[in-house]
């Protein structure tokens, strides 16, 4: 093997002579991140859900979706109706937020059929006998350039009969 190159101090790069506070300041760096993955792990920060539920007569209505989103991210809505009596042509209409301002990934289960009022949504599910249970889930994705306040209000209808409502807002932080 050849001489070293005189440039090379080896005191500083073998023996890490002057940098005795990088280990600590490294093992500090890392347990912060572990801290950070830890109280996420345990739900203490990050995205959290609203369950909201309503009951009628006909029916009762639960919308599980969260309060705050930022742009681009993923989120999921779950919408829970049990019938008390038959709904003949149970109907989900969502509120103008669920579309405007978002991209809709995944509708399940898929309705017999989707239409408008308005700015809004109608999902058409066949006949729901008295005690059975409609379950819809939804996965979003909020566009980037969208800020503010959406509605994402959820209501359930028979054809064009309201039967029950759960009014919800949604904050969209840029």
């Amino acid at each position: 093997m050849g001489d070293l190159d005189e440039r090379i101090d080896l005191e500083r790069i073998r023996d890490l002579r002057g940098r005795s506070k990088h280990p600590r300041f490294r093992r500090g760096l890392v347990a912060l991140l572990g801290a950070v993955v830890l109280l996420a792990l345990t739900g203490a920060i990050g995205q959290s859900t609203k369950t909201l539920t309503t009951t009628a007569s006909a029916a009762k209505l639960t919308v599980e979706a969260p309060d705050v989103l930022r742009g681009g991210l993923m989120w999921r809505a779950r919408i829970v109706v049990r019938a008390t009596r038959t709904i003949e042509r149970p109907r989900i209409v969502l509120g103008a937020g669920y579309v405007h301002g978002m991209q809709l990934n995944t509708l399940e289960p898929s309705p017999e059929s989707e239409a408008s009022r308005g700015p809004r949504v109608v999902l058409s599910y066949p006949e729901l006998p008295a005690g059975e249970e409609l379950v819809v889930y939804l996965q979003l994705q909020v566009d980037p350039t969208t800020i503010g306040d959406q509605d994402m209000t959820v209501e359930l209808d028979d054809e064009t009969e309201q039967l029950a409502r759960v009014a919800h807002t949604t904050r969209v932080l840029p």
